[in-house]
C-alpha cells in the first residue's frame, strides 16, 4: 500500500495496482507522470478520481464513456498504441474527464479527448479522437429537455 494525499480525500493508502503511469502526463498537465484511480462509492462504480500521486494537484473526477453514450468507439493510431503496448484491444480503459461545477446538474465530459489506460501495463495517455464527439457533453438532462 502507498499513502497519496488527496484533493477529496485526504491522506489515503491505494493498492500499487491502483497507479498508472502517464509517459506523456496529461494535456495542460505534462509534469504529472503518476496517478491513483480512486473509487469511493464502490470497485468499479463512476464517478471515480484520477488523483496525481506526487501532488494534490491536478485531480480529476472521470467516467466510463460507453456508459453515457452506448456506441461511443475508440480508434487509436499506431504510434498510441505503441506507446500504450496495446497487443490486446481487450486490456483497454477508456475514461472521460468531467467538469463538474456547484451546480452538479450542469456536469459536462470530454468525449473528444478520453484517457486511454492499458489495463495490464498501467500506461496511459489522453488521445484527442478523430471522431466528431463534443469536449463538454452535458450528462443530465435539462428538465425542459425531458419534457
Amino acid at each position: 500500500m502507498i499513502k497519496i494525499v488527496t484533493r477529496d480525500f485526504g491522506e489515503i493508502e491505494v493498492k500499487e495496482e491502483q497507479i498508472i503511469s502517464f509517459p506523456n502526463g496529461l494535456y495542460a498537465f505534462e509534469e504529472a507522470k503518476h496517478f491513483a484511480l480512486i473509487s469511493p462509492l464502490g470497485e468499479d462504480v463512476y464517478p471515480m478520481w484520477l488523483q496525481c500521486t506526487d501532488n494534490i494537484s491536478p485531480c480529476f473526477i472521470v467516467f466510463e464513456p460507453t456508459l453515457i453514450y452506448e456506441k461511443y468507439r475508440i480508434e487509436l493510431t499506431e504510434s498510441e498504441k505503441a506507446l500504450l503496448k496495446i497487443t490486446d484491444d481487450h486490456d483497454i480503459k477508456a475514461l472521460c474527464t468531467a467538469r463538474v461545477p456547484e451546480d452538479y446538474k450542469q456536469t459536462t465530459v470530454n468525449m473528444k479527448s478520453p484517457i486511454i489506460i492499458n489495463k495490464k501495463e498501467r500506461i496511459a495517455t489522453q488521445v484527442i479522437l478523430p471522431a466528431d464527439y463534443p469536449f463538454r457533453l452535458p450528462i443530465y438532462q435539462s428538465e425542459k429537455g425531458a419534457e
